[in-house]
């Protein structure tokens, strides 16, 4: 079944009701309209060639054009990939390549991004969506604003293609993710009603569609006919307006370093949370976050799922029931089999773990776990076992009640933030500068972020400098190489990097040693091992 099926049904028993709203302009764009403007789109799109399963990239903010680009791309049996706006567009050509893809949707922003895109990869369309006609290119807003519009849904099975969503791999390169109308549309359904979501909801969004967790909200509330509020990203001071303003009741997708940004803001004790619920993900959610929120009057409930996983809901504690009430202090919730089957597997052996208290690799077959990565066959392969099992390459432990505990990662990826960020690329990124001989990464705690690479650097030869002017040199390398959200926030000077053998791969247990004493606060900004220390000792 086509999802945007979701979108014409909603317009019909709702077509008044704001579908979208922009939360800084109040723009509002009833079901009517969105799905009239989706419509459209896709007739655009179909009269320029685009059909079934072509590939459609987007790079556009978080509007409501871009929602309804999005369902008129899944309209016309297309396949939709957004691409993330803060991302080096050296990225970008490795995944278009990969996909093949002909045609991509720009605002105006990023028209020379596309320009050159396109002289670099097979892309061979560029629309550009924007109030004002771009003169000798295609402009979607006039185009379809012209148009009568497609008229009908292009029939879709429950296995084919939906969306690719790229994510980041333990090299950096990009993983494209397959969604497709059937393990999408499941997810979206099974969400709402797992977490007790009706058609009166007013969702506060701070994620966007080239996000798993913004395409799974623009089909979960266009599924239910209720109200989504694009923010465009987070933004404290914002958010604060907005929930004055709008009055959300959910908050589907929000991760610890948002909530810390919350504490911290001059209006946390006076902002009204009450009657608001939310899902808390990306990171392990202290108690005191989740007690502190609940005073407030919300609903708390700790979630845990991947981009492979739609990406709600592989352990959970569903509000419809009010089992986040009995979540565990440090626990994320407990297997949900409608989703999919959940087992824990040593990650050595490959048996499956039966006994509480006991580590082991979070595999997930069925329900809404994707089918692969997007030609992508090698590292599809090694994703899932003989089994079916998809493996997360999360650790976790399950307690004598069901409940369990993420326990960290099998490879090289930390949560920052929310975002995965590869440790093997940031030590690649130090690695190219000429004042390192050797770099290995780490991940160290982090008041905002949760969690943040670290970096054990071994200056090359006859390079005199001290640790606090190497980790300004090296941080100014870093913000010029790649997104700077990525950089290490902490440098550790050292005579070598400890390595195990006969591998020579990073001493993973002798790294955290180094750094076990560190909890970074966001004050410190980026220092090096030696001031963070005097500085605790200050403290």
């Amino acid at each position: 079944m086509n999802l945007a099926w979701w979108l014409d049904r909603s317009r019909a028993e709702r077509p008044q009701h704001p579908a979208l709203i922009e939360c800084d302009s109040g723009l509002t764009v009833g079901y009517a309209e969105l799905a009239d403007r989706a419509d459209r789109i896709a007739g655009v799109l179909a009269d320029l060639g685009v059909g079934e399963d072509d590939i459609v990239v987007t790079l556009m903010p978080d509007d409501a054009w871009h929602v309804a680009t999005f369902f008129g791309v899944l309209k016309v049996g297309a396949v939709f990939s957004g691409f993330n706006r803060v991302l080096a567009e050296e990225k970008f050509v490795a995944d278009i390549e990969r996909m093949r893809a002909r045609t991509i949707v720009v605002s105006s922003a990023f028209l020379p991004t596309a320009e050159r895109l396109r002289a670099a990869t097979c892309l061979e369309l560029i629309l550009v969506c924007d109030e004002e006609r771009a003169d000798g290119r295609h402009n979607l807003r006039p185009l379809a604003e012209a148009h009568r519009g497609l008229g009908r849904v292009t029939p879709r099975t429950e296995d084919q293609l939906a969306a690719i969503n790229y994510t980041g791999g333990t090299s950096g390169v990009s993983k494209g993710v397959m969604f497709t109308h059937g393990t999408l549309g499941l997810s979206a359904r099974l969400t709402a009603s797992y977490q007790g979501m009706t058609s009166g909801e007013r969702n506060l969004s701070f994620i966007s569609l080239y996000h798993s967790g913004g395409i799974h909200d623009a089909v979960t509330w266009a599924m239910l006919g209720a109200t989504n509020i694009l923010t465009g990203g987070w933004r404290v001071d914002q958010f604060v307006r907005a929930v004055e303003h709008y009055r959300p009741t959910w908050m589907k997708a929000w991760v610890p370093t948002m909530v810390r940004d919350l504490f911290r803001h001059p209006e946390w004790e006076n902002v009204d949370l009450r009657g608001i619920s939310c899902s808390l993900g990306g990171e392990k959610v202290p108690k005191e976050m989740r007690e502190a929120l609940r005073a407030r009057g919300m609903r708390v409930t700790d979630t845990y799922g991947l981009t492979e996983s739609m990406p709600w809901l592989v352990l959970g504690a569903p509000l419809v029931y009010g089992d986040e009430a009995d979540i565990p202090s440090g626990s994320c919730g407990k297997p949900q089999r409608e989703f999919c089957e959940v087992v824990l597997k040593d990650p050595e052996t490959g048996a499956v773990i039966t006994e509480p208290d006991v580590p082991g690799e979070v595999c997930i077959r069925g329900g809404v776990v994707s089918p692969g990565y997007y030609n992508d066959p090698e590292r599809t392969a090694a994703a899932f076992d003989a089994d079916g099992f998809f493996h997360t390459r999360d650790l976790a432990y399950f307690d004598a009640d069901g409940w369990y505990y993420i326990h960290g990662r099998v490879d090289d990826i930390i949560n920052c933030g929310g975002e995965k960020v590869s440790l093997v690329e940031v030590e690649n990124v130090l690695k190219a500068s000429p004042l390192v001989r050797d770099a290995a990464c780490v991940g160290v705690p982090h008041e905002r972020f949760g969690e943040i690479p670290a970096a054990c650097v071994v200056p090359a030869d006859d390079l005199d400098l001290d640790e606090p002017a190497l980790a300004e040199r090296l941080d100014a390398h870093c913000i010029a190489a790649f997104e700077r959200w990525k950089r290490p926030r902490l440098y550790v000077k050292v005579d070598a990097v400890p390595r195990t053998l006969p591998k020579r791969t990073k001493d993973m247990a002798a790294l955290r040693a180094l750094v076990a004493e560190v909890s970074l606060r966001d004050e410190e900004g980026v220092t090096s091992l030696g001031k963070h220390l005097a500085r605790r000792g200050r403290a």
